[in-house]
């Protein structure tokens, strides 16, 4: 087995190939390294495009210019349109338009000079070709889905090298691909949980809680109007077939009473309990 590491999107991301005792059509050491130096590469391009911190990201440059179509990269478009898909398909309960309301509660950074709106919706997002639009001011984050897609495309990337098995784990979001069973635990306030095998499959947590938590700006903060049942910190996870599905129905999972989680399954995801 190969692995390597790399401090990409907030967090050591790792790649893992794993050999097929099955076969003799193994790639050999350099045709892996070179195979995980480009998902790599994937991810990183990924991060600089739909950076919300990165004062040229092409996310920024959207959010500075409501009104006005902006040039997106084609994954730039694929996430923002799963993003109102899924606002869509959710009743805005997976919301990237609440950027105002996180730059106002000091969680992300103030790049914008006009006046803006705490959140939107979906519908705020127009689309067409390779350009995006603001209709209204408000500010696009794109944090709640887009280190899942871009693991999903680090995956896709190693298999295009002939990578046949193994994994991307970036913090919270991990997929596993081939005939790997990997042994996942998740980490509670009281230590670790028994480990679940993670086979062909994504699974992505998030921390929820009705209170911001300055030492953890990127947690979920569950609007007490919707969901009042998270009176202490709590970490949801998500198995999908996609890490991208996982880590936005993450969100969508921390705005529902647990009575309603029959709404994940709808939406091709499973909550988790460890």
């Amino acid at each position: 087995m190969i692995r390597r590491a790399k401090p990409l999107l907030g967090t050591l991301v790792e790649i893992a190939i794993v050999p097929d005792n099955k076969t003799t059509s193994d790639l050999n050491t350099q045709q892996c390294n070179a195979a995980i130096m480009a998902a790599f590469s994937r991810i990183e391009s990924i991060s600089q495009q739909l950076s919300f911190h990165q004062l040229e990201s092409q996310l920024t440059q959207l959010n500075r210019s409501p009104g006005q179509w902006c040039a997106f990269s084609r994954d730039g478009i694929r996430i923002l349109h799963l993003s109102r898909v899924l606002g869509r398909l959710t009743d805005n309960r997976f919301n990237c338009t609440v950027g105002g309301e996180l730059v106002n509660s000091g969680a992300l950074p103030h790049l914008v000079e006009h006046t803006f709106l705490p959140q939107g919706t979906w519908q705020d997002i127009q689309l067409s070709h390779q350009y995006a639009k603001l209709s209204r001011p408000v500010l696009v984050t794109l944090d709640g889905i887009a280190k899942g897609f871009a693991v999903d495309m680090a995956v896709s990337t190693l298999k295009r090298y002939g990578v046949k098995h193994g994994w991307v784990n970036a913090g919270g979001d991990l997929k596993v691909f081939g005939s790997v069973e990997l042994p996942v635990k998740q980490r509670t306030a009281n230590g670790l949980s028994e480990p679940t095998l993670l086979i062909n499959s994504a699974l992505a947590s998030s921390q929820v809680s009705n209170c911001f938590d300055k030492d953890y700006p990127a947690q979920i903060i569950a609007n007490n109007e919707l969901n009042t049942q998270w009176t202490t910190p709590t970490v949801i996870s998500v198995q999908a077939k996609y890490a991208w599905r996982a880590d936005a129905l993450t969100k969508v999972a921390a705005m529902l009473p647990k009575q309603s989680y029959h709404l994940i399954d709808k939406l091709c995801g499973k909550v988790i309990q460890f």
